[in-house]
């Protein structure tokens, strides 16, 4: 009996002593990102403005074996982090595809961040993420509307043009569509005046920001040329609804509309659309559509 107790004296005096020595061990530390930035590496990449919404993030201690999944958040965030001391931290860039909430992925056109450093426990340590497009993606076009002259050309079936504005632009100048309250039967379309080579193989992406009174729509010819002539298949890819005179950026996936073209040769010319609807369009108004900064980008697909 005398043996039992000692020996959970001892046991229970080593207890202690650890708890002492250690009075902070599964206390977490706290990463917190309020912000990312886009790091612009060359003139032709275009503006830094973006929409990376979210932060795939990562973690491994020094005394751990493998880099851990924290979760995907929403920028801004905080949240706790269990791996404490030297830690490597690799965020990966979010976005919501085509703007849906239930469609969120990491964007394959840029780099992830990564940095050493060190979470004290019950610390907050503020990170602000940098990323920057990866080495082989293809700047297949960019228009920010800031130069003479533009990559688009209205159609000739059009009833309206477009113009370039600095009045409710988002940077410099930006494209403007406008059609008068009253008319329902007249129409807008565009179209780039280049058509683009897309191979099937790899990701294609348009990035665009855009502010609407009033819903316009975007899609790809797939060109089909013959001996004779050159005519056009429509993709409609998107529909954009108003903003609520908010400029938004968005991430429109093109693997879909490149892969379901029944021209199959790989030419391309990205349109705009606009037409006022009766029972949607803003009444008393005229429909206003401004759209900046669109890069259409492609990346192929590493073989493994």
């Amino acid at each position: 009996m005398k043996r039992i107790l000692v020996l959970a004296l001892v046991f229970a005096f080593v207890f202690q002593s650890c708890k002492e020595k250690d009075p902070l061990e599964g206390v977490p530390s706290f990463v917190r990102v309020d912000e990312a930035v886009i790091d612009i590496t060359d003139p032709s990449q275009g503006s830094a403005v973006h929409n990376i919404s979210d932060c795939w993030l990562y973690a491994v201690g020094e005394n751990e074996d493998k880099l851990n999944l924290i979760g995907v958040f929403e920028i801004p965030f905080e949240v706790p982090v269990l791996s404490t001391g030297k830690v490597h931290i690799e965020i990966e860039p979010g976005i919501k595809t085509s703007g849906l909430d239930a469609d969120r992925e990491v964007y394959s056109m840029m780099t992830n961040y990564t940095i050493d450093t060190v979470l004290p426990p019950n610390t907050t340590v503020k990170i602000t993420p940098h990323y920057s497009y990866r080495n082989g993606v293809e700047f297949i076009m960019v228009e920010n509307f800031d130069q003479i002259g533009t990559k688009f050309e209205t159609a000739d079936s059009s009833t309206y043009s477009f113009s370039t504005v600095q009045e409710g632009a988002l940077e410099g100048y930006s494209m403007m569509v406008e059609i008068p309250k009253d008319d329902y039967s007249g129409h807008f379309e565009c179209r780039t005046s280049d058509v683009y080579s897309i191979s099937e193989k790899g990701v294609t992406f348009l990035e665009m920001s855009y502010k609407c009174n009033d819903l316009f729509n975007f899609g790809m010819f797939g060109v089909v040329e013959s001996a004779t002539s050159t005519t056009g298949v429509r993709e409609n890819v998107m529909t954009l609804y108003p903003t609520n005179d908010k400029w938004k950026r968005i991430y429109i996936n093109l693997n879909y509309a490149i892969a379901n073209t029944s021209s199959n040769c790989g030419q391309f010319q990205p349109f705009f659309t606009a037409v006022r609807v009766d029972s949607l369009s803003p009444v008393g108004q005229n429909s206003k559509i401004f759209i900046d900064n669109i890069k259409l980008l492609h990346v192929e697909t590493q073989s493994k």
